[in-house]
């Protein structure tokens, strides 16, 4: 099932590699969660959380580090056990339902470059940034400058 779930909906997309942290939520639940971007694009994300999920799940997601206070809204198309123990982890496949183009676009340019920043950081300045300690550093330094803030 999974397998045939992922060949049907393959992206179409350019993938850009991300590390960030993402608020999840299940649709119909409050709770939320912490989760990692690994990847995205204008289809749609690559992300690891804590929580199980199955295809058809409707997840919203907020980008706290980003200055964007919109939120993403998702269905799962594919979902699996990453790491059992010591911390149980998923693996999730994630489809953009709303097609809000101009905002997934500025998203993606933002986190680009917020990953271009971390890279350097690390190239140039010798300082190994997590994902959310370069996002910061980035908007507190570029984002009133970034294109359409």
């Amino acid at each position: 099932m999974q397998s045939q779930a992922m060949g049907k909906n393959r992206r179409c997309f350019i993938r850009h590699p991300v590390s960030m942290t993402v608020q999840c939520r299940k649709e119909g639940h409050v709770e939320v969660s912490a989760s990692e971007i690994r990847d995205i694009s204008f289809g749609g994300m690559y992300f690891i959380s804590p929580d199980s999920y199955v295809p058809g799940d409707i997840v919203e997601m907020e980008f706290p580090p980003l200055t964007l206070r919109n939120r993403i809204t998702g269905e799962i198309i594919w979902s699996s056990l990453l790491h059992p123990k010591p911390v149980v982890q998923f693996s999730n496949g994630l489809k953009f339902l709303n097609k809000q183009v101009l905002f997934m676009a500025r998203m993606i340019e933002q986190m680009c470059c917020i990953e271009k920043y971390r890279e350097a950081q690390i190239r140039e300045g010798h300082r190994a940034l997590s994902g959310d300690q370069a996002a910061r550093e980035w908007i507190r330094m570029c984002a009133a400058h970034f294109p359409g803030a």
